[in-house]
């Protein structure tokens, strides 16, 4: 049973992420700076009375997941390129995953046509006790009948309070032994297709570099400044992902950085790498969060 004050959490977080990726319309433009979006939205998410629930992805073209800016990044969207806004925001933990692609160029707009037909589909069909085996298949169907490829190692996710992946994943093509997987009441799922043309290899590979991390150990280190940063980004960001960006405060604590590093070494912290289409070709992305009820499943963002 869903309370109340939860079903109204996911609502407010929700709000906040719609209301990102409305202001992403309004900025997202050639020429301008990565870091300048990513602070955009995420102050519209606090402005909305939420927390990023993980840094504002910015992908361009062939890179179709977790990348953001770092605070040193210069880079600026370039012309003739298609971008993925991908923004989270949580209320109290619990989380409202979001994202569209923005197309700045003359092509490519039945590719982004097919990932946002895919996820309005899913949210014709989707009720509470729904395989996701069916929820893949309508994707998978869907964005093939535009010619184009899924994703097929990018899915969609379960998610629970301050817990932005968990439990089982959501794929963008049908796998028979998902039939018996099923999307109960309870929980939130983050429903994202991916698709790529048809040249393209259909999977992504990871790079290092995105600027995006997350604690993975549940103690610290015993003693000194690593011990200190971790305890500092426990509070901050419980185990929900984050940047250094949000860690400017310490960028002139001359142990930070060594510390930072300390961390990520010893496998205190990991890094997300971000996601590149195996052939280089362009990705287009879609998602919306569904939180489902006992007789009901309400669309959240």
């Amino acid at each position: 049973m869903v309370s109340d004050e939860v079903i109204e959490a996911y609502r407010r977080a929700g709000e906040a992420a719609r209301a990102a990726i409305n202001r992403a319309f309004e900025i997202v433009r050639a020429g301008v700076s990565i870091k300048d979006v990513c602070d955009d939205l995420e102050r519209k998410i606090i402005e909305f009375g939420c927390k990023p629930a993980f840094p504002c992805n910015i992908c361009i073209n062939e890179v179709a997941a977790h990348y953001t800016a770092d605070e040193n990044t210069r880079t600026i969207i370039p012309d003739n390129c298609i971008v993925k806004v991908d923004v989270g925001a949580h209320y109290d933990g619990y989380i409202a995953d979001a994202a569209v692609t923005i197309n700045l160029s003359s092509e490519h707009e039945d590719l982004i046509k097919s990932v946002r037909e895919a996820i309005d589909n899913v949210s014709n069909d989707i009720e509470t006790g729904i395989s996701v085996m069916k929820i893949s298949t309508i994707i998978e169907k869907t964005i093939k009948s535009y010619g184009f490829k899924p994703i097929r190692n990018l899915c969609g996710h379960q998610m629970d309070r301050y817990k932005l992946h968990t439990g089982f994943a959501i794929p963008n093509v049908k796998q028979v032994k998902d039939v018996f997987t099923k999307l109960y009441p309870g929980y939130a799922y983050a429903i994202e297709p991916f698709a790529t043309i048809d040249s393209g290899k259909g999977e992504v590979n990871g790079v290092r570099g995105g600027n995006i991390f997350k604690l993975v150990s549940p103690r610290p280190p015993k003693m000194g400044a690593a011990r200190s940063l971790f305890l500092t980004i426990q509070r901050r960001f419980n185990y929900l992902p984050f940047t250094r960006r949000w860690l400017s405060d310490f960028r002139d604590n001359p142990s930070y950085s060594k510390a930072f590093y300390q961390l990520l070494d010893r496998g205190y912290i990991t890094e997300y790498p971000y996601m590149v289409e195996g052939n280089g070709k362009p990705v287009a992305q879609w998602e919306h969060t569904f939180l489902i009820l006992e007789k009901e499943v309400i669309r959240v963002t």
